[in-house]
C-alpha cells in the first residue's frame, strides 16, 4: 500500500503524519487508530508497540540488482530479510540455533583457497562432491528461507508486483549485531540453479562483509560457486583437454553442477581456450534436448536426475521450539508476525520426515521441479532421507 491510500483508509488528511510517524523513533496514535492500522495491515498490536532489533537496509544486502530491479523490489527484499531476522530471534530464544561456522576469507585471496576454506567449516573433504547442499550450509549455522517469486501476503487485487524480478537469491546478516547469515533463494524447478545460487551466496557471505556489490564481487562470488561445487584441481583430472558437451555429462552427474557452469568454470580456470569454449556455448543453445524439445542451455541431460534442494532448519527449529508443524499453528502463540507471513518464511521448508524415513545420505529422486516506525511448478519432493537429527546436534554442540 502506498503512505497516500493507508493514511486516506486511516481517516487522516494526507500523508504527512504517516510520514512524520515512519521517521520518528517513538509516536503516539490513539487506540482506535491503533486498532485500524492493526485491521488494515493485519500485523498484530504487539508489532507495532516492539522496538525492532535491527533493520536490514536495501544496501546492506548481498547481491547485485539486475537493471530491471526497482528501487520499491529491493526495499521489498530488504524488509523481508528484517522480518525473517527478527523471526530468527525468536527462534532462537526458545531453542539455540547452530553456530554459526562459515569463515569470513580475505576477499584477496585465490578463489580455490577460500572455496577449500569454506568446504572445510561445511564438513565437506576438498575432493569429494557435496551430495546435499543445502544440508551442509544450514548445518553450519546458516538458516535459508526459499521464498515464492513474491511473497503472497503482498498480493493485492491481482497486483503482480515484483513478478518481473530477475534475481534468483541474495544474502545478508541479521540479528542485533548481524551475526547471523541468512541466505534468501526463490524457488525454482532447476536443481542445477538452485545449488549454485545456494554456493553463489555462500561466496558473497564469506568474501563480502557489506552490501555496495560490484561487478568484480559478482564476479569473484561466481567463481566461488563453481570452485566450491566442482574443485578445479579435481576436475582435471576427469576432463579431457578438448570435451564435448557429451563427456561433460558424467562430471555434471557427480559434482552436481551444470554444463553451462561447468564450461565457465573450464574457461576462467584455463581448461578451455576461447575458441573451445565459445564453440561448446553454442551448441549447449543449439543442440536439442529430445526429451523435452528444448536446448540444452533450458534443459540439460540430467535435468531431472536430482530433486531439487529445500531447506529443513527453520521448519525444525519450529517444532523444536513451539512443539507446533506448521506456520498456521503458530497463530496460537503471541507472535509479532500474521500468519500469512510466518507462512512465506517457511514456505520452501521440507517437513518432518516419515517415521520410515533413513538418516541415510540423500537420495536422489527425480527433480519436481509497511508501516509503521518499523521499517505451475511441480512439487521437489518430500526429502525424507536428508534431515539431521538437530536434538543430536544440539547435545553435542551444548558439549562443546
Amino acid at each position: 500500500m502506498t503512505a497516500k491510500s493507508l493514511a486516506a483508509e486511516l481517516g487522516w488528511p494526507s500523508a504527512a503524519r504517516l510520514t512524520r510517524l515512519e521517521k520518528s523513533i517513538t509516536g503516539e496514535i490513539s487506540t482506535a487508530e491503533l486498532e485500524a492500522l492493526t485491521t488494515i495491515l493485519r500485523f498484530p498490536p504487539r508489532f507495532f508497540t516492539t522496538e525492532p532489533p535491527m533493520r536490514i537496509h536495501a544496501s546492506d544486502l548481498l547481491f547485485r540488482a539486475p537493471q530491471s530491479t526497482t528501487k520499491t523490489e529491493q526495499e521489498y527484499l530488504a524488509d523481508f530479510a528484517s522480518m525473517v531476522g527478527e523471526f530468527l530471534d525468536e527462534l532462537h530464544s526458545r531453542w539455540q540455533l547452530p553456530a554459526v561456522k562459515i569463515p569470513m576469507v580475505d576477499p584477496s585471496a585465490p578463489v580455490a583457497e577460500a572455496a577449500a576454506r569454506v568446504r572445510e567449516a561445511l564438513g565437506v573433504a576438498w575432493d569429494e562432491p557435496i551430495d546435499y547442499l543445502t544440508h551442509n550450509i544450514e548445518h553450519a549455522g546458516v538458516p535459508i528461507v526459499m521464498r515464492r517469486m513474491l511473497a503472497a501476503a503482498t498480493l493485492r487485487d491481482g497486483d503482480g508486483g515484483a513478478a518481473s524480478e530477475k534475481h534468483l537469491g541474495y544474502s545478508t546478516r541479521v540479528g542485533e549485531f548481524k551475526a547471523r547469515p541468512l541466505i534468501v533463494v526463490r524457488q525454482s524447478t532447476s536443481w542445477e540453479r538452485t545449488r549454485w545460487t545456494l554456493a553463489h551466496e555462500l561466496g558473497h557471505l564469506s568474501l563480502h562483509w557489506s552490501g555496495d556489490v560490484t561487478e568484480d564481487k559478482e564476479e569473484q562470488a561466481s567463481r566461488f560457486a563453481s570452485e566450491l561445487l566442482a574443485p578445479l584441481a579435481q576436475i582435471r583430472k576427469e576432463v579431457s583437454p578438448t570435451p564435448s558437451l557429451m563427456s561433460l555429462v558424467p562430471v555434471k552427474q557427480k559434482w552436481g553442477i551444470s554444463i553451462g557452469a561447468l564450461l565457465r568454470h573450464l574457461h576462467t580456470g584455463g581448461m578451455l581456450d576461447d575458441d573451445r569454449f565459445r564453440s561448446l556455448q553454442k551448441q549447449l543453445y543449439q543442440r536439442v534436448n529430445p526429451d523435452t524439445g528444448r536446448t540444452w542451455g533450458r534443459t540439460e541431460p540430467g535435468w531431472d536426475d536430482r530433486a531439487v534442494e529445500r531447506p529443513r532448519l527453520l521448519s525444525k527449529w519450529v517444532e523444536l521450539g513451539f512443539a507446533v508443524p506448521s506456520a498456521q499453528l503458530l497463530s496460537t502463540y503471541d507472535l509479532i508476525f500474521p500468519g500469512d507471513i510466518l507462512g512465506d518464511f517457511l514456505v520452501g521448508q521440507r517437513p518432518a520426515p516419515s517415521t520410515s524415513a533413513s538418516p541415510a545420505a540423500p537420495a536422489v529422486p527425480a527433480v519436481e521441479t509497511t508501516t509503521g516506525s518499523r521499517g505451475g511448478d511441480r512439487g521437489a519432493g518430500d526429502g525424507t532421507a536428508d534431515v539431521i537429527d538437530f536434538r543430536r546436534f544440539q547435545q553435542r554442540s551444548r558439549r562443546a
